[in-house]
């Protein structure tokens, strides 16, 4: 397995045990547990998924009945840069770890091409952890806003990603919660 979040082997986590990714992606599902109705058929969008481990941690939750997925697995990407990952691998690690679940919709584009396939107000939660560039994330943020009636977040909201922070501020207010991961959080 060569994930980012369960693998503890990765050079630059190397003087973080506890794995505050993991961790802190379980206080996220914690607050999603506790701020979203399970009575209700919810849906979620994942901007972002890269090798599918939050998209198989949202599945196991089984809060969501859909999960839509958009990743167009292509471009530049750091963790393909340091540890010599390809796309085809990467694909390969996403489709394992969602292997179980039937639930899960994969939209494989980038996040400006699909929008127009989602109905505005109609998914419960929207998680954005795709381009960390300011001019991505605003873009993310502004075209999904208007499809979510419950909680927006996204991952990396930390000085290192700066960009993640200005968008996020600019256009929600400060963040209600930010988790160990750097997962921040608005609910709408």
């Amino acid at each position: 397995m060569i994930t980012q979040r369960f693998n503890t082997d990765l050079e630059w986590r190397s003087n973080w045990p506890p794995n505050r990714y993991m961790y802190g992606f379980f206080q996220l599902l914690e607050y999603l547990e506790a701020n979203i109705d399970h009575t209700k058929s919810n849906k979620m969008i994942e901007i972002g998924s890269y090798m599918g481990e939050s998209t198989m941690m949202f599945a196991s939750t089984g809060i969501f009945k859909e999960i839509h997925v958009i990743d167009p697995f292509e471009g530049t990407e750091k963790m393909n840069e340091e540890y010599g990952y390809t796309w085809d691998e990467v694909k390969k690690e996403f489709e394992t770890n969602i292997r179980y679940f039937d639930n899960i919709i994969l939209h494989q584009d980038y996040s400006h091409n699909v929008v127009d396939e989602f109905e505005d107000s109609s998914f419960d939660f929207i998680y954005i952890d795709a381009s960390h560039t300011y001019e991505d994330t605003k873009k993310d943020i502004e075209l999904y806003l208007p499809k979510v009636k419950g909680i927006i977040s996204g991952h990396d909201y930390h000085e290192s990603h700066s960009g993640v922070m200005k968008a996020t501020n600019e256009i929600l207010g400060s963040p209600d919660v930010i988790f160990r991961d750097h997962t921040w959080v608005k609910k709408l």
